[in-house]
């Protein structure tokens, strides 16, 4: 069991990649702290982990709000005394707002929604829970880049800029913060498929180049989270099946 007696909060807990991470992190032992903008969407998550004899809580809360974020923290500490491993997996681009574009095309408040969404709701939740970190001396923090920090995406200019503002955040808190044994990494997908149904063409592997799981980033989480990551940090893991390599011919 490795995250046995260990607390993680995850934001992003009701959506594909968040719920697989939440099951796999249970499985090892860890107490969830699972958190999404609705109740309904963790509910379930957290009932599934309790019918296997973890323990979870649900928080609903939008992590644009640095107070949600504070009393998240407050909950998770109320339940299971700390937290030890913070997940930032919230995030996502313009098409959730159904406002994908051009960048000339594309208007300020979605700018402000796709950057409070991805950056500053990362910061909320890092800050909530650092200072505790330090003064323990010990904890980790995993944020979600995406393969579009790292290359770019058209008409995703904002989102690219999001992430790739995290994966720099990233690099310049685990240096701020690895005296006091706290790793600090990022984790950022390619093409994970969501609905259970395979994106063809999208990677190297395979024949068909089909996308990702969305166990293979939780089975990443679960390895940053754990022990085994102890003498990793300031690191951006592309899980993308070799996308950012090139197109596929």
């Amino acid at each position: 069991m490795k995250l046995q007696g260990k607390t993680v909060l995850l934001t992003g807990a009701g959506g594909a990649i968040g719920r697989e991470t939440a099951y796999c992190l249970a499985e090892e032992g860890a107490n969830m702290v699972l958190c999404d903008l609705r109740e309904e969407n963790v509910q379930p998550v957290a009932q599934r982990i309790r019918e296997k004899g973890g323990q979870a809580i649900t928080c609903a809360f939008d992590v644009r709000d640095y107070q949600g974020a504070l009393d998240a923290v407050e909950a998770g500490k109320k339940a299971f005394g700390r937290i030890d491993i913070l997940i930032n997996n919230a995030g996502g681009s313009a098409a959730l707002i159904g406002k994908i574009s051009s960048f000339a095309d594309s208007a300020p408040e979605t700018w402000e929604f796709v950057m409070g969404l991805n950056v500053q709701g990362s910061f909320h939740c890092t800050h909530a829970v650092l200072k505790d970190m330090i003064a323990r001396k010990s904890g980790k923090i995993i944020f979600f880049g995406s393969i579009a920090g790292v290359g770019g995406l058209p008409n995703r200019a904002d989102y690219s800029a999001a992430k790739g503002a995290l994966i720099s955040f990233t690099k310049a808190l685990a240096m701020e913060v690895g005296r006091y044994n706290i790793q600090v990494n990022c984790i950022s997908p390619g093409a994970i498929h969501r609905n259970g149904v395979p994106m063809p063409r999208m990677t190297y592997l395979g024949e068909n180049g089909n996308s990702g799981d969305p166990v293979h980033v939780a089975k990443l989480c679960l390895f940053l989270a754990s022990e085994d990551a102890d003498f990793i940090t300031g690191q951006n893991y592309q899980v993308d099946g070799g996308r950012t390599l090139g197109s596929r011919t």
